[in-house]
């Protein structure tokens, strides 16, 4: 499940920021408001707790396992914790293991230092730094307009631009991936989004590798009162581990029960440099 975590946290990664920036005047001024809103919406998060519904599917679609975590916040940066699996509560020895990762957590960023601290919460800002590259990394093409929940969207359809040379690692993904995004015309916000891989993406250190034909899948909704949060991730396709294990993808992840929590000190991440 690791892996797959890892496979769907770089795909929602992938999908917002590759359905995103770039080409004709309209398109590129749209985007590009709600690029800054995403990055708003992102920070804002830090604010808010929530349920992650992990399902994964094998071949035939039916359910192997299903997991649910609750994410909060520990001192500035988001902490997953599994609360249950197969639709039952956790047994009393997994719920102690679990608060025991927790209470671990809660103690190590208790005790870092101020320099230790803010390379945590850097790390945790740079990781979308890779978002400045998409003005060269795609063409765009607005192709109409779309209610979606009865609310307008702009859609806007990106592929790889020729030439394109990644900067980053993280960018790396971007000439292998083409796809569509409605942006909601009232509040400029990524409503949906769609993304098919068209090239073999290479994945990490554990050499994994997403094959074309993989298709991933996004929806956000707008929390009352607050930020737009994501709705539900797909991720389908097959991938190969360690160039040895093929591997078929089907998770899906549902996400509800936003509240707002508490601010913490380090949610304003605009002051780490």
């Amino acid at each position: 499940m690791i892996f797959v975590r890892t496979l769907t946290l770089i795909a929602i990664v992938e999908v917002t920021v590759s359905l995103s920036y770039c080409a004709e005047p309209g398109a590129r001024d749209i985007v590009t408001e709600s690029i800054a809103n995403y990055e708003k919406d992102w920070r804002d998060a830090l604010n808010y707790t929530y349920l992650e519904h992990q399902v994964s599917k094998d071949t035939t679609g039916n359910v192997k396992t299903t997991e649910v975590s609750e994410i909060t916040v520990i001192d500035g940066t988001p902490y997953s914790r599994l609360i249950a699996r197969s639709g039952n509560p956790l047994t009393g020895e997994e719920a102690r293991k679990e608060e025991q990762k927790y209470r671990k957590a809660v103690s190590t960023r208790d005790a870092e230092s101020s320099e230790q601290r803010s390379k945590r919460l850097r790390k945790y800002e740079t990781d979308r730094r890779f978002l400045h590259e998409i003005p060269a990394a795609f063409d765009m093409l607005m192709v109409g307009t779309q209610s979606i929940d009865g609310r307008l969207n702009y859609v806007i359809h990106l592929t790889p631009r020729p030439g394109y040379v990644p900067q980053s690692r993280a960018a790396r993904i971007f000439p292998c991936i083409e796809g569509k995004l409605w942006v909601d015309q009232q509040d400029l916000r990524w409503t949906k989004a769609e993304a098919e891989v068209i090239d073999t993406i290479s994945i990490g250190w554990v050499m994994a590798r997403i094959g074309p034909g993989a298709r991933i899948n996004l929806t956000q909704t707008k929390v009352e009162g607050g930020p737009w949060m994501s709705k539900e991730i797909c991720i389908n396709g097959a991938a190969r581990i360690l160039l040895v294990m093929n591997k078929d993808l089907n998770e899906t992840m549902t996400y509800s029960g936003y509240k707002r929590a508490a601010p913490h000190p380090a949610a304003v991440t605009g002051n780490v440099h």
